[in-house]
């Protein structure tokens, strides 16, 4: 039982990790398809 809850708990810290650094690295989708040709 120890072991099942300290995979859960380091499942949710890996998934907080991942949401924070996905978070800083994407860009919103203005400006990741702004060229001359785009309306949005």
């Amino acid at each position: 039982m120890k072991a099942f809850i300290l995979a859960c708990v380091a499942t949710v810290v890996i998934a907080a990790a991942g949401v924070a650094v996905l978070d800083t690295l994407q860009q919103p989708v203005a400006e990741a398809f702004a060229t001359t040709g785009v309306r949005l």
